[in-house]
Protein backbone atom coordinates (compact mmCIF):
# COMPACT_ATOMS: atom_id res chain seq x y z
CA UNK A 1 0.00 0.00 0.00
CA UNK A 2 2.84 2.40 0.80
CA UNK A 3 4.38 1.80 -2.62
CA UNK A 4 1.00 2.49 -4.28
CA UNK A 5 0.58 5.79 -2.42
CA UNK A 6 4.16 6.83 -3.14
CA UNK A 7 3.79 6.19 -6.87
CA UNK A 8 0.39 7.91 -6.86
CA UNK A 9 1.75 11.05 -5.20
CA UNK A 10 4.79 11.10 -7.47
CA UNK A 11 2.72 10.63 -10.62
CA UNK A 12 0.22 13.33 -9.67
CA UNK A 13 3.10 15.70 -9.00
CA UNK A 14 4.55 14.93 -12.41
CA UNK A 15 1.17 15.53 -14.06
CA UNK A 16 0.71 18.88 -12.32
CA UNK A 17 4.11 20.04 -13.56
CA UNK A 18 3.69 18.58 -17.04
CA UNK A 19 3.84 20.86 -20.07
CA UNK A 20 0.73 19.07 -21.33
CA UNK A 21 -1.24 20.29 -18.30
CA UNK A 22 0.14 23.82 -18.60
CA UNK A 23 -1.13 24.00 -22.17
CA UNK A 24 -4.28 21.91 -21.78
CA UNK A 25 -5.99 23.77 -18.91
CA UNK A 26 -5.60 27.35 -20.28
CA UNK A 27 -6.71 26.20 -23.74
CA UNK A 28 -9.89 24.84 -22.17
CA UNK A 29 -10.48 27.81 -19.87
CA UNK A 30 -10.14 30.74 -22.30
CA UNK A 31 -12.68 29.49 -24.89
CA UNK A 32 -15.08 28.68 -22.03
CA UNK A 33 -14.89 32.26 -20.73
CA UNK A 34 -15.33 33.59 -24.27
CA UNK A 35 -18.47 31.49 -24.80
CA UNK A 36 -19.93 32.66 -21.50
CA UNK A 37 -19.52 36.30 -22.57
CA UNK A 38 -21.01 35.60 -26.01
CA UNK A 39 -23.93 33.64 -24.59
CA UNK A 40 -24.70 36.38 -22.06
CA UNK A 41 -24.65 39.18 -24.64
CA UNK A 42 -26.20 37.41 -27.61
CA UNK A 43 -28.88 35.37 -25.85
CA UNK A 44 -27.51 32.03 -27.02
CA UNK A 45 -29.29 28.84 -25.98
CA UNK A 46 -27.64 27.19 -23.00
CA UNK A 47 -27.86 23.64 -24.36
CA UNK A 48 -26.41 24.55 -27.74
CA UNK A 49 -23.57 26.54 -26.16
CA UNK A 50 -22.56 23.76 -23.78
CA UNK A 51 -22.80 21.14 -26.55
CA UNK A 52 -20.78 23.30 -28.96
CA UNK A 53 -18.05 23.77 -26.34
CA UNK A 54 -17.88 20.04 -25.60
CA UNK A 55 -17.72 19.11 -29.29
CA UNK A 56 -15.47 21.88 -30.62
CA UNK A 57 -13.13 22.54 -27.68
CA UNK A 58 -13.30 20.23 -24.70
CA UNK A 59 -13.29 16.80 -26.32
CA UNK A 60 -10.75 17.43 -29.13
CA UNK A 61 -8.24 19.08 -26.80
CA UNK A 62 -8.88 16.68 -23.93
CA UNK A 63 -8.65 13.64 -26.22
CA UNK A 64 -5.20 14.75 -27.36
CA UNK A 65 -4.04 15.59 -23.83
CA UNK A 66 -5.39 12.38 -22.28
CA UNK A 67 -3.90 10.34 -25.13
CA UNK A 68 -0.46 11.81 -24.40
CA UNK A 69 -0.79 11.37 -20.63
CA UNK A 70 -2.08 7.78 -20.72
CA UNK A 71 -0.56 6.21 -23.82
CA UNK A 72 2.90 7.04 -22.50
CA UNK A 73 2.21 6.25 -18.84
CA UNK A 74 3.76 2.79 -18.91
CA UNK A 75 5.57 2.57 -22.24
CA UNK A 76 7.50 5.74 -21.44
CA UNK A 77 8.79 4.46 -18.09
CA UNK A 78 9.95 0.96 -19.02
CA UNK A 79 13.37 1.23 -17.37
CA UNK A 80 12.03 2.71 -14.12
CA UNK A 81 9.36 0.02 -13.95
CA UNK A 82 11.88 -2.77 -14.43
CA UNK A 83 14.23 -1.44 -11.76
CA UNK A 84 11.46 -1.03 -9.19
CA UNK A 85 9.73 -4.36 -9.75
CA UNK A 86 12.87 -6.47 -10.13
CA UNK A 87 14.29 -4.99 -6.92
CA UNK A 88 10.99 -5.95 -5.20
CA UNK A 89 10.36 -2.40 -3.95
CA UNK A 90 6.98 -2.38 -5.71
CA UNK A 91 4.68 -5.04 -7.15
CA UNK A 92 3.24 -5.02 -10.65
CA UNK A 93 -0.29 -4.56 -9.31
CA UNK A 94 0.70 -1.60 -7.13
CA UNK A 95 2.43 0.12 -10.02
CA UNK A 96 -0.41 -0.35 -12.51
CA UNK A 97 -3.17 0.61 -10.07
CA UNK A 98 -1.27 3.76 -9.09
CA UNK A 99 -0.93 4.71 -12.77
CA UNK A 100 -4.63 4.04 -13.41
CA UNK A 101 -5.73 6.07 -10.39
CA UNK A 102 -3.39 8.97 -11.13
CA UNK A 103 -3.99 9.32 -14.87
CA UNK A 104 -7.75 8.74 -14.90
CA UNK A 105 -8.31 10.69 -11.71
CA UNK A 106 -6.30 13.64 -13.00
CA UNK A 107 -8.19 13.71 -16.30
CA UNK A 108 -11.53 13.70 -14.49
CA UNK A 109 -10.35 16.42 -12.09
CA UNK A 110 -9.43 18.71 -14.99
CA UNK A 111 -12.76 17.94 -16.68
CA UNK A 112 -14.74 18.88 -13.55
CA UNK A 113 -12.55 21.92 -12.88
CA UNK A 114 -13.55 23.35 -16.26
CA UNK A 115 -17.07 22.02 -16.80
CA UNK A 116 -18.67 22.72 -13.43
CA UNK A 117 -18.06 26.49 -13.37
CA UNK A 118 -18.63 26.74 -17.13
CA UNK A 119 -22.05 25.07 -17.03
CA UNK A 120 -23.04 27.10 -13.96
CA UNK A 121 -22.25 30.37 -15.74
CA UNK A 122 -23.94 29.26 -18.96
CA UNK A 123 -27.10 28.20 -17.12
CA UNK A 124 -27.14 31.53 -15.28
CA UNK A 125 -26.47 33.90 -18.18
CA UNK A 126 -27.55 32.13 -21.39
CA UNK A 127 -31.14 31.57 -22.53
CA UNK A 128 -32.40 28.72 -20.33
CA UNK A 129 -33.53 25.70 -22.31
CA UNK A 130 -31.90 22.92 -20.35
CA UNK A 131 -33.17 20.14 -18.14
CA UNK A 132 -31.10 19.81 -14.97
CA UNK A 133 -31.43 16.06 -15.20
CA UNK A 134 -30.34 16.20 -18.85
CA UNK A 135 -27.41 18.45 -17.97
CA UNK A 136 -26.26 16.00 -15.29
CA UNK A 137 -26.53 13.13 -17.78
CA UNK A 138 -24.60 15.11 -20.39
CA UNK A 139 -21.78 15.94 -17.97
CA UNK A 140 -21.63 12.35 -16.76
CA UNK A 141 -21.53 11.05 -20.34
CA UNK A 142 -18.67 13.40 -21.21
CA UNK A 143 -16.73 12.25 -18.15
CA UNK A 144 -17.39 8.62 -19.06
CA UNK A 145 -16.12 9.08 -22.63
CA UNK A 146 -12.97 10.74 -21.32
CA UNK A 147 -12.43 7.93 -18.79
CA UNK A 148 -12.89 5.32 -21.52
CA UNK A 149 -10.31 7.08 -23.70
CA UNK A 150 -7.82 7.20 -20.83
CA UNK A 151 -8.37 3.56 -19.88
CA UNK A 152 -7.85 2.48 -23.48
CA UNK A 153 -4.70 4.60 -23.64
CA UNK A 154 -3.30 2.80 -20.61
CA UNK A 155 -4.05 -0.54 -22.25
CA UNK A 156 -2.19 0.43 -25.41
CA UNK A 157 0.67 1.72 -23.26
CA UNK A 158 1.16 -1.78 -21.85
CA UNK A 159 0.99 -3.38 -25.30
CA UNK A 160 3.31 -1.04 -27.24
CA UNK A 161 6.79 0.18 -26.47
CA UNK A 162 6.71 3.24 -28.73
CA UNK A 163 4.88 6.14 -27.09
CA UNK A 164 4.14 8.06 -30.30
CA UNK A 165 2.72 4.95 -31.96
CA UNK A 166 0.54 4.33 -28.89
CA UNK A 167 -0.85 7.88 -29.02
CA UNK A 168 -1.54 7.72 -32.74
CA UNK A 169 -3.13 4.26 -32.48
CA UNK A 170 -5.40 5.44 -29.64
CA UNK A 171 -6.66 8.53 -31.47
CA UNK A 172 -7.17 6.68 -34.74
CA UNK A 173 -8.92 3.74 -33.07
CA UNK A 174 -11.43 5.90 -31.19
CA UNK A 175 -12.11 8.29 -34.08
CA UNK A 176 -12.39 5.72 -36.86
CA UNK A 177 -14.46 3.28 -34.79
CA UNK A 178 -16.80 6.11 -33.79
CA UNK A 179 -17.37 7.15 -37.42
CA UNK A 180 -17.84 3.56 -38.62
CA UNK A 181 -20.28 2.66 -35.83
CA UNK A 182 -22.25 5.85 -36.47
CA UNK A 183 -22.42 4.99 -40.18
CA UNK A 184 -23.71 1.51 -39.29
CA UNK A 185 -26.44 3.03 -37.13
CA UNK A 186 -24.96 1.82 -33.83
CA UNK A 187 -25.09 5.32 -32.37
CA UNK A 188 -25.12 4.11 -28.75
CA UNK A 189 -21.67 2.54 -29.33
CA UNK A 190 -20.20 5.48 -31.26
CA UNK A 191 -18.27 8.25 -29.51
CA UNK A 192 -18.92 10.66 -32.39
CA UNK A 193 -22.67 9.96 -32.37
CA UNK A 194 -22.91 10.42 -28.60
CA UNK A 195 -21.16 13.78 -28.85
CA UNK A 196 -23.32 14.81 -31.81
CA UNK A 197 -26.45 14.25 -29.72
CA UNK A 198 -25.14 16.16 -26.69
CA UNK A 199 -27.49 19.17 -27.11
CA UNK A 200 -30.70 17.06 -27.08
CA UNK A 201 -29.31 15.13 -24.12
CA UNK A 202 -28.73 18.35 -22.16
CA UNK A 203 -32.28 19.46 -22.97
CA UNK A 204 -33.59 16.16 -21.60
CA UNK A 205 -34.87 14.96 -24.98
CA UNK A 206 -32.83 11.76 -25.19
CA UNK A 207 -34.85 8.63 -24.28
CA UNK A 208 -33.85 6.98 -21.01
CA UNK A 209 -33.15 3.67 -22.75
CA UNK A 210 -30.72 5.32 -25.17
CA UNK A 211 -28.88 6.98 -22.28
CA UNK A 212 -28.76 3.69 -20.36
CA UNK A 213 -27.27 1.87 -23.36
CA UNK A 214 -24.57 4.50 -23.80
CA UNK A 215 -23.61 4.39 -20.12
CA UNK A 216 -23.68 0.59 -20.04
CA UNK A 217 -21.51 0.23 -23.17
CA UNK A 218 -18.83 2.76 -22.27
CA UNK A 219 -18.71 1.81 -18.60
CA UNK A 220 -18.27 -1.81 -19.67
CA UNK A 221 -15.57 -0.91 -22.19
CA UNK A 222 -13.75 1.15 -19.57
CA UNK A 223 -13.74 -1.73 -17.09
CA UNK A 224 -12.64 -4.10 -19.84
CA UNK A 225 -9.75 -1.79 -20.76
CA UNK A 226 -8.65 -1.55 -17.12
CA UNK A 227 -8.82 -5.33 -16.72
CA UNK A 228 -6.82 -5.73 -19.97
CA UNK A 229 -4.18 -3.32 -18.70
CA UNK A 230 -3.71 -5.34 -15.52
CA UNK A 231 -3.69 -8.67 -17.37
CA UNK A 232 -1.28 -7.63 -20.12
CA UNK A 233 1.13 -5.96 -17.68
CA UNK A 234 1.24 -9.00 -15.40
CA UNK A 235 2.21 -11.18 -18.38
CA UNK A 236 4.67 -8.68 -19.82
CA UNK A 237 8.42 -9.25 -19.78
CA UNK A 238 10.34 -6.46 -18.06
Amino acid sequence: MQAFLAILRYDLGQLLRSWVTRIWVPMLAFPALFLVVVAANEGELASETVAAYINAVLMPLSALAVAVLTAGAIAGEAQIIADGILSRSVTRAEFVWAKIAARLGFALAVYLLIMLPFTYLIVRYASPDISYGGLAVGLFTGALLLTFLGALGLTLSTMMTNVLVSILALLLLVTVSGVVLQFLGLTWMSTTAVLRDMAPTIRGETPVWDTFRVVLVFAGLTLLAIFSTLTVFRARDL
